[in-house]
């Protein structure tokens, strides 16, 4: 069957920067394994930056999806095409998480390496729960079923960006609602075992909350930049309407404020109860040269979006959105790089690995973008572009 006219037009738009990507790829990627040879502790750190930063943005897509198909209405169907292009790039980090929990398991874990459960008492306690074949098992079973919920989710899209009858918008609808509820408990197991234990002795109940708001805030930010860019570029069959814009504005504004209320009150109930199993989290990222992008933390991720869309007329202004979307998503990495990186030990002069890392996995994800594009359809009644396979 041929490709139709809207998708190829799609795909030529985007075939200029295929090398980009491919050069992202390739080069970060052997930059990521030059900085792992010469600084292990700083490689894996890097990688797992790399890799969860990826998922979250497209776990970040998905969940865009799932609400906006759950819960609003039809003036967001020309939009829902570009967070399931994203929540699609889901296999390049998922690549570069494999590749940590496989080969540095017990370089980024300290709860692996020999003897280090029988040396502490609070980890002997933990037993259980982290060992290595496990741990490996959940992650395995978490990633699957991502992947089969975003499929779940891209088909039930498709046909009813095909055919848009009641019976077809109640299968989306039910499959959303599904694909949240079992995103919340996955994503549960998912940050305990990924992020928190890597410093098996703190906890925080606030924890997977935290990386939930993450998730989301950074989706909304990559699907406003990415929105505004394509439409800039004519790719959207419909052209944003301010109502749209002035809804991602006032999402970015909710979940930036949201993430900062999250972030506060993990800190505070840490700092008041004063336990020394929860405050070693915080001491790490206050001394060792991290205390200056703790705190700019909160400036990118909350300070910024907060300030700036405040203004009504700025939430409809493409430009300045896109802008402080792009701010947001830099806050985006930086959150998952302190909460990766610091429990390695000191801050790096240049954070090279987790750089180079990341422009590796953006530019897998880049590529996976493109290709979902060439498999773009559009429905020229509606204006609705679906995904098919």
């Amino acid at each position: 069957m041929s490709t139709p006219v809207a998708s190829r037009s799609l795909y030529r738009s985007v075939e200029p920067h295929a090398a980009l990507q491919w050069a992202s790829l390739v080069g970060g990627s052997g930059v990521a394994l030059i900085s792992l040879a010469a600084q292990p502790s700083e490689g894996w750190s890097g990688i797992l930056t790399a890799a969860l930063f990826g998922i979250t943005l497209a776990l970040g897509g998905a969940i865009f999806v799932a609400i906006q198909a759950a819960a609003t209405g039809r003036r967001w169907l020309p939009l829902r095409s570009v967070p399931m292009l994203l929540a699609r790039t889901l296999a390049a980090p998922a690549v570069a998480l494999v590749f940590c929990l496989v080969f540095g398991l017990q370089a980024l874990y300290p709860w692996a390496r020999p003897g280090a459960m029988e040396a502490s008492h609070l980890l002997h306690q933990k037993a259980a729960w982290l060992n290595a074949p496990l741990f490996l098992a959940r992650a395995l079973v978490v990633l699957v079923i991502w992947f089969a919920l975003i499929g779940a989710l891209r088909q039930r899209l498709a046909a009813f960006s095909l055919d848009a009858s009641l019976a077809n918008g109640q299968r989306l609808g039910r499959t959303a609602v599904g694909f949240l509820i079992v995103y919340a408990v996955t994503n549960s197991v998912a940050a305990w075992d990924w992020g928190m234990s890597l410093e098996p002795e703190w906890f925080s109940t606030m924890y997977s909350v935290y990386v939930f708001a993450g998730t989301f805030l950074g989706g909304i930010a990559a699907v406003t930049l990415l929105a505004v860019m394509m439409d800039r570029a004519g790719l959207l069959t419909t052209r944003l309407q301010a109502d749209v814009l002035h809804d991602l504005g006032k999402l970015l504004f909710a979940f930036a404020t949201f993430w900062a209320y999250i972030w506060f009150c993990q800190y505070m109930l840490i700092w008041y109860s004063n336990l020394p199993e929860e405050t070693i989290h915080y001491a790490s990222r206050l001394s060792g040269g991290w205390s200056t992008l703790f705190y700019l933390n909160p400036i990118l991720n909350w300070v910024v979006p907060f300030v700036i869309l405040l203004s009504a007329g700025l939430k409809c202004h493409a430009p300045t959105l896109s802008q402080v979307a792009a701010v947001v998503l830099v806050g985006r990495w930086l959150d998952t790089y302190l909460l990766v990186a610091p429990a390695m030990g000191p801050a790096p002069a240049i954070p090279l690995a987790a750089v180079s890392a990341s422009v590796a996995v953006l530019g897998g994800m880049g590529l996976l973008w493109r290709r979902g594009l060439s498999d773009a359809s559009a429905d020229a009644a509606s204006g609705v572009r679906a995904l098919r396979d």
